[in-house]
């Protein structure tokens, strides 16, 4: 089925379709491939382009606490809808997918799946394909050193920046399915400090809820008061909710500390203004 795509630059686009089909020939030499697929942008890229090359692909995807329920459930529906095998690896371990600023304790994402894969007779000798840019890839180097055997890094190895991987997210439309925001929760915290399965959870269940009340676009962020006990959930909106937020006020403040919250805020910066939150991530 042909990709449906939108003009965004005429000059680059020409230019970037002439390297987004190398990389497609460069995929087609591969029978089956393993996508690492969180139904960010970068996974859903890759996966778009695995199907244009006729790739026979297979999911890989982690639900642990620091993964939305509602990131789970678009890869669930993308998946469905275009019949792609996905393996659902549920764990209550906590994998985290930003690294910046996290203890070296931190698990290596890439070795978690590759083990898993591994452990599987039927899989082991397919490559597993790693969606980071070339900003990604540093980074992980950085941290956890050379990437594992058998994994592949097309986009870069190709120089793409997570600008050009934005690029041609939205040049093939992909925001129905995917989300270029980033997906671990652990963003959503001031301090590595706080970080635990349960605050994991309650975070996700507070954006759960708020989405329940009309509010998709909700971003919850966890904080501890100076008394190390107060908890302050701090919520961003887009501009089209923020009224409704407002009009409903007690529903909302309800709802929030039904989920163990004592103080709730509203952020008066839009959802995509700034970082998700300064000192993790």
């Amino acid at each position: 089925m042909p990709n449906k795509v939108v003009t965004l630059h005429a000059d680059r686009d020409r230019a970037f379709m002439q390297r987004e089909q190398q990389l497609v020939d460069a995929l087609g030499q591969y029978p089956q491939l393993l996508v690492s697929f969180s139904g960010r942008m970068e996974s859903c890229y890759a996966m778009d382009l695995c199907r244009a090359a006729g790739v026979q692909v297979r999911a890989f995807t982690i639900d642990n606490p620091t993964r939305s329920r509602r990131d789970v459930a678009r890869t669930r529906k993308y998946c469905q809808h275009y019949r792609v095998d996905q393996v659902l690896i549920k764990s209550d371990e906590m994998v985290f997918f930003n690294h910046d600023g996290l203890n070296a304790q931190t698990p290596d994402p890439v070795r978690w799946i590759v083990r898993f894969r591994d452990a599987h007779p039927g899989l082991a000798s397919i490559p597993l394909l790693v969606a980071a840019s070339v900003e990604d890839r540093d980074i992980y180097r950085e941290r956890f050193g050379e990437p594992p055997p058998n994994t592949l890094w097309p986009f870069a190895d190709a120089g793409m920046t997570t600008r050009d991987l934005r690029y041609g997210f939205h040049h093939r439309q992909l925001a129905v399915w995917g989300s270029n925001e980033t997906g671990c929760l652990s963003l959503r915290f001031s301090s590595e400090r706080d970080i635990d399965s349960d605050n994991l959870r309650r975070v996700d269940m507070a954006e759960q809820m708020l989405a329940d009340l009309g509010l998709p676009s909700a971003r919850v962020f966890f904080h501890y008061l100076s008394d190390g006990e107060t908890t302050l959930c701090r919520v961003r909106l887009n501009d089209s909710e923020r009224a409704m937020a407002f009009d409903r006020q007690s529903e909302v403040l309800a709802a929030l500390q039904s989920c163990g919250f004592d103080l709730v805020t509203l952020d008066l910066h839009r959802v995509n203004d700034c970082s998700e939150v300064g000192g993790v991530g």
